[in-house]
């Protein structure tokens, strides 16, 4: 009795083998690909000058200036892919009539260029300007500031033959799922 239950045992082991092994080539595999496609954020410094009560863009040239005047430069930034928040910098160099970097602190900088933000729209943080609103694609945010003033009595002769350059730096994130306000965004790129 005990040899008739192990070859039956033997019998069923083989079936199973030939069985699992019959069904190794009945299935099947397969791999499907999803392609999720996301937007991007694109945005554009927008840098015009107001001539005779219309804005123009800026020149490419130089513009001469004086002591005790002011320069028309609108600055703003412009969405130019999708909805986002959006953050400026500014940083003004000084070089001599030679073309050599003048060292200026930012105490020194102030007393002889005075540019005014607008502090209703923006929001100063940390060195960034924070745009308070998203804009829209194709919107253009309300201007940072609009004009550059140079001081009369703080620039003497040793601002002769100086240039000034205006380094605007702009960055943006995408407004959609992205907090409820600019300064709740994350994903800024790092400073």
């Amino acid at each position: 009795m005990k040899k008739k239950i192990l070859y039956v045992a033997a019998l069923l082991i083989c079936l199973s083998i030939i069985t699992g092994g019959t069904l190794a080539y009945f299935t099947a595999e397969d791999t499907a690909r999803n392609v999720i496609t996301t937007g991007g954020v694109a945005v554009s410094v927008v840098q015009q000058q107001l001539v005779d009560g219309a804005l123009q863009p800026c020149p490419d040239q130089p513009i001469p200036v004086m002591p005790d005047t002011t320069v028309s430069r609108v600055v703003s930034i412009q969405s130019t892919k999708q909805s986002a928040w959006v953050r400026l910098q500014y940083e003004i160099t000084v070089y001599d009539a030679s073309g050599e970097q003048k060292a200026l602190t930012a105490e020194e900088l102030a007393q002889i260029i005075l540019i005014t933000p607008d502090d209703t729209n923006w929001t100063l943080v940390d060195g960034w300007w924070y745009y308070n609103n998203a804009i829209g694609f194709g919107e253009i945010a309300e201007p940072l500031f609009d004009s550059i003033a140079f001081s009369g009595p703080n620039m003497g002769n040793d601002y002769q033959g100086c240039s000034m350059v205006l380094q605007i730096t702009a960055q943006a994130v995408q407004q959609a799922n992205n907090g409820t306000t600019v300064l709740e965004a994350a994903g800024w790129p790092e400073a």
